[in-house]
């Protein structure tokens, strides 16, 4: 038998880190939800968290210094990865419906407005067509019965 606690055996939640200009994800978009901020200062907050489920993509994970790491990460398709929210985000993605394909692309960085913070991390999001077949398998109630 197996040590379940193997190292090797550990399950990582694939969060979408964006560590260079680029770094981007598509798929569809099948879930959002709110959970509380882990960031210093912000503890208590609610914050938003979207589930994609992969169809490609790339990002580049951070080391300590916030620094990109090489080579990047490649999405695995038929995963589900997590992009956490912030506001430029939160904004664009009232317009995305669930089942509803998408692509998210850091395009640029602004400098802070406040000395000491990092800098913006200006994250784009296209939307493009209905995944029907997500939506047959997963929202019946809706998937076959809506002309998207």
């Amino acid at each position: 038998m197996t040590n379940i606690f193997d190292e090797k055996n550990e399950v990582k939640s694939l969060w979408v880190k964006w560590g260079k200009i680029n770094d981007q994800i598509f798929g569809t978009f099948i879930a959002s939800r709110e959970i509380d901020s882990q960031l210093p200062g912000k503890e208590g907050e609610k914050v938003k968290l979207y589930e994609i489920l992969a169809e490609g993509g790339e990002y580049h994970e951070l080391d300590k210094k916030k620094n990109p790491i090489d080579p990047a990460v490649k999405v695995q398709v038929g995963e589900v990865y997590f992009v956490g929210g912030k506001m430029g985000i939160d904004a664009q993605m009232r317009r995305v419906k669930v089942g509803q394909r998408i692509g998210m692309r850091f395009t640029e960085e602004k400098e802070s407005n406040t000395k000491g913070f990092n800098a913006l991390k200006i994250i784009k999001v296209f939307a493009g067509d209905m995944n029907k077949e997500w939506l047959a398998n997963n929202m019946p109630e809706i998937g076959g019965q809506i002309d998207f």
